[in-house]
């Protein structure tokens, strides 16, 4: 009974440490469709333009920005594309308020996006799930 005890409470542990591992990293399946989701996973702030679409017959879709998201932190909302297919940059923003391009991607409101700027100021990187 001891031992079956000891050996439910370890299993619990590293189920509870796979859990906590698996929240603290975004998926596809967190990221609900029609939503983008940034994540400044690297030593910089971060943050994601969304470019407007041209959607035919003098229609556009509105651009969108995400507010600057500081190391470690993210932001997800709810962004509509109106079904087209918009062009997405991430940006970096280095200690002294620069700006640099970090990647680039695209999003349609039909599925969900997420991102996270990674690396360090000197050597970016993205991740896109």
């Amino acid at each position: 009974m001891r031992r079956a005890a000891v050996a439910l409470g370890a299993t619990g542990l590293i189920s509870g440490a796979l859990m906590a591992g698996t929240v603290a990293t975004a998926s596809a399946s967190t990221v609900p469709d029609g939503q983008v989701q940034i994540c400044a996973q690297g030593d910089y702030a971060a943050y994601v333009d969304i470019h407007p679409v041209e959607l035919g017959g003098g229609m556009t879709s509105p651009g969108f920005m995400s507010t600057v998201q500081k190391p470690g932190s993210c932001w997800q909302s709810k962004v509509n594309t109106s079904g087209a297919t918009a062009p997405v940059d991430v940006w970096g923003i280095r200690a002294d308020g620069s700006k640099f391009h970090v990647g680039a991607s695209s999003f349609n409101s039909k599925t969900g996006l997420g991102l996270g700027a990674q690396g360090t100021a000197a050597a970016p990187s993205m991740a896109q799930w």
